[in-house]
Parts: structure tokens; C-alpha cells; sequence
């Protein structure tokens, strides 16, 4: 469904489950749409939970970024939970929708029940988090100049191994319909994120987790994402990458229905 918003942009939302039900909303990472939740979508609402899927602003059907700020996010989300008259929610996002659920949480508190981030960051401050988003923002102007097909090669080999086949099928499709300086402002957007100090008031119960084979540094990076939090709980999921929901989803999905409480099945 596509909603209206008051400044006459438009929200694609896929909406699943109960309404009465708590509901997860679930934020997906850059260059990616609502179907990076795939491997989630039917488990969760089979295990009790409603679910909202948007489109986030820059992406997929939703309308575009206009200014490189996270604050047209922090209104996108805001909108769409007023107009479905939902007060609280859990909001999960991954990668670039884990920076936007971190400093929405930090802007509007008393809209999150829980917290869950995954392969994400909460500052970019040393030399090596300030090379991380600056390099995306110069390959995604590298890709202008080379063309789509380039940027599906390198999603090619980034997915390469037999346990990331889900994820290269998925983004080898999504980057052909990619628009690049949507995804240059919006990691422009989420590059400004300075939200740790900010976290340390922030007591919702919350889960961050990140992908083993993503390396040291990154696995820091969450760390202390998880380290401001005073209520955090740490998951280093095994054999994956960002995005983990993609790359070793049954983990993640266990982690995230054992964090939420729901009653234990084959997740």
C-alpha cells in the first residue's frame, strides 16, 4: 500500500499480521527495498507479530531524498506510524536501517518499545569509520561513470561464497533499478550519524547483533553500539555479512524471536 504524507510525499509499506498484535518495524539497508526482509516477513507474523515493511525515502517506491538528512526518515517513520494509529513498536533495521532506527530512538523515545540493530554504526569518527563512509559515497559516483552492470559484478563477487546466494540473487536484481544519487544522498544521510552519547539515555531493551565474517574492526564498530546502550544484549552471528538477515537468516531470526519473547518453534 502507498500512503500520502503531509508534505505530499508518498510511502510504499508492505503491512502483514494483526494490527492488534505488537508490531516490528522493519527497516532495510542501503540500495536495498522492503523485499530485503523476505526471510522474514511470513516468519514473523507466523510467530504473532504485525509487521510494517516500508520502502524507506531514496528507495525502492517510496518517494525520493531530497536533502542528505536523517531527519526526512525520523518524519517518514513518524508519518506512518500516526497514520496507522500505532503508539509504540519495535524498530529493527539493519545496516543503513540500523543508523536510522538508532537515531530514531535517540529523537522520539516514547515510539519504541525495543531496539534491535544489526551490522550498523553509531558514529563515524576514526580514520578507518570515516574511510568506511566515504568510500560507498565514491563508489556510488564510480558506478555513475561505469554503469549499473559494474555495480552488479562487484555485488557479484562481494555475495560470492554458497552460503550468500540469497543475498547476490537479491541485490544483482535490486542494483539494476538502483538509482545512484538517490543512494549518494542517502549515505551522505546516514555518514553524519553521531548518536552514542545520545544512546546512553536510551533504557528500551535492546539487541545488536553483527556478521563474524565481517571482520574485527566492524564487529568493534557494533560493539559499541551495543556498549552506549544501558540494556543491550551482543550477538556475533556466525558465518555472516551484512545484511545478516539476508546472509544467515535463521540465526537472526532465532536471535530476534528469542529476544522478543515469542514462543519457541522451528524459527
Amino acid at each position: 500500500m502507498i500512503f500520502q504524507n503531509p508534505d505530499n510525499s508518498k510511502t510504499y509499506c508492505i503491512e502483514l499480521g494483526d494490527r492488534s498484535s505488537e508490531t516490528l518495524l522493519l527497516l532495510h539497508g542501503i540500495g536495498a527495498d522492503h523485499a530485503m526482509w523476505q526471510p522474514q516477513m511470513q516468519t514473523y507474523v507466523d510467530a504473532g507479530f504485525h509487521l510494517l515493511v516500508p520502502d524507506l525515502f531514496g528507495h525502492g517506491q517510496s518517494s525520493k531524498l531530497k536533502t542528505p538528512q536523517l531527519s526526512n526518515w525520523h518524519n517518514q517513520i513518524n508519518w506512518l506510524l500516526t497514520h496507522l494509529a500505532i503508539e509504540t513498536c519495535t524498530v529493527m533495521g539493519v545496516s543503513m536501517g540500523g543508523v536510522i532506527a538508532q537515531s530514531f530512538v535517540t529523537q522520539y523515545p516514547q515510539r519504541v518499545a525495543n531496539l534491535i540493530v544489526a551490522d550498523s554504526f553509531g558514529e563515524l569518527r576514526t580514520l578507518t569509520e570515516k574511510l568506511l563512509g566515504l568510500s560507498q559515497v565514491i563508489g556510488f559516483n564510480l558506478f555513475k561513470l561505469l554503469g549499473k552492470q559494474w555495480l552488479v559484478k562487484m555485488m557479484d563477487a562481494t555475495y560470492g561464497a554458497d552460503h550468500t546466494q540469497t543475498a547476490r540473487d537479491y541485490f544483482c536484481q535490486v542494483c539494476l533499478h538502483a538509482d545512484l544519487n538517490q543512494l549518494i544522498l542517502a549515505r551522505k544521510a546516514i555518514n553524519r550519524v553521531d548518536v552514542l552519547e545520545q544512546l546512553k539515555t536510551v533504557t528500551v531493551p535492546a539487541l545488536v547483533m553483527v556478521g563474524a565474517d565481517l571482520g574485527a574492526s566492524f564487529i568493534r564498530i557494533n560493539q559499541k553500539i551495543a556498549d552506549a546502550l544501558p540494556n543491550a544484549t551482543f550477538v556475533t552471528l556466525e558465518k555472516s555479512i551484512d545484511p545478516s538477515n539476508l546472509v544467515n537468516p535463521t540465526d537472526f531470526n532465532t536471535q530476534v524471536l528469542q529476544f522478543l519473547g515469542a514462543p519457541r518453534k522451528d524459527f
